[in-house]
């Protein structure tokens, strides 16, 4: 369950880049949140898992869809625009440690010296690659036909510090999730992206593509709503029901190596010495909360 997990993530950002491609990156992105929650609904229906109920466990879940998924999903192909997609999965091999601190915090999880040490030098290795792309590094750029698709000038690190932040708003999630009053994985989850359609639809709506996508542009989004959120979403919460949201995060070891496979196969991104090195950091800080 969790290697699947980490290639549906990898999948994520594969399938947001060349969605983006075909109907730009907001509705990209809320058309996620929506196909989503059509087909968990769906899903809930079928399986006569239904939504949750109780007035605790609707706040929970709506703060979960609105914050922790369609909020990330929607920005997340943005900056997909700026920065690779090898990049984003290195920003988001973090969640573990983002939560780790934040089980500490809400959860009471004690942590270790050894485990602070790890943290720092994840941290590291996190900071090496936001400032290599605040000065423009090319590793750290998405592929020129990504980056050329949109007109506009920004400053470089915007992007790079909102990636960050998506990551951050999805490691909360999955404490919030195990936090929830016990209940079906696939109710929190239908219920969650129900809600997040408050925010996916009226940005939809506000960023309707000129012309029809391509074939190919409606399979990768069908691909990005049902098979990397919708399952994999579902994946996820089982997952922290199961083991733990700790354990569950820790599919971001394997992110950025198959995320980076895909960015250079399909996406003609490069990997320079500053990913390499950033990755290495932060997957020594991974084993080090590990051991």
């Amino acid at each position: 369950m969790l290697l699947t997990l980490a290639c549906l993530y990898s999948m994520g950002f594969l399938s947001a880049s060349m969605a983006t491609l075909e109907v730009g990156p907001l509705f990209a992105g809320a058309m996620r949140v929506i196909i989503a929650s059509l087909f968990l609904l769906v899903v809930a229906h079928v399986t006569g898992a239904g939504l949750v109920r109780g007035k605790k466990l609707w706040l929970m879940a709506s703060i979960y869809g609105a914050l922790s998924l369609s909020l990330p999903f929607i920005i997340l192909p943005w900056t997909l625009i700026y920065i690779s997609t090898t990049t984003a999965s290195i920003y988001y091999a973090v969640i573990p440690i983002e939560v780790l601190l934040l089980s500490r915090i809400f959860l009471g999880t004690p942590i270790s010296l050894r485990k602070w040490a790890g943290f720092t030098l994840a941290s590291a290795g996190i900071i090496i690659l936001a400032l290599a792309g605040a000065a423009g590094d090319d590793a750290t750029r998405a592929a020129p036909r990504i980056q050329d698709s949109f007109n506009g000038e920004l400053p470089v690190w915007i992007p790079h510090l909102a990636c960050i932040m998506t990551a951050v708003f999805i490691a909360s999630g999955g404490v919030l999730f195990q936090m929830m009053p016990r209940a079906s994985a696939i109710s929190i989850t239908a219920s969650a992206f129900l809600v997040g359609n408050i925010l996916a639809v009226p940005v939809a709506l506000a960023s309707l593509p000129a012309t029809m996508p391509s074939p190919a542009g409606i399979g990768w989004l069908l691909c990005a709503g049902i098979v990397v959120s919708g399952y994999g979403m579902l994946l996820r919460g089982q997952l922290i029901q199961r083991e733990s949201a700790i354990y569950t995060s820790t599919n971001g070891y394997v992110v950025p190596l198959t995320t980076g496979l895909f960015g250079v196969t399909i996406l003609g991104e490069s990997i320079g010495l500053v990913s390499v090195m950033a990755y290495m950091l932060v997957l020594g800080g991974l084993l080090l909360l590990r051991r």
